[in-house]
């Protein structure tokens, strides 16, 4: 059982950190998009 264990863990660790990295490449190409053109603002501060 300590093998079998000592693998789960491994495989889940690694499934974590593919989950990370694809949210990683997400948000990446979420900030990499093309920005909203912004209407100009007739009330400066």
């Amino acid at each position: 059982t300590g093998i079998t264990e000592s693998f789960q863990v491994k495989r889940q660790v690694l499934l974590s950190a593919s989950e990370a990295a694809e949210m990683i490449l997400r948000v990446d190409n979420i900030i990499k998009a093309a920005p909203r053109k912004r209407v100009p603002d007739h009330h400066p501060c």
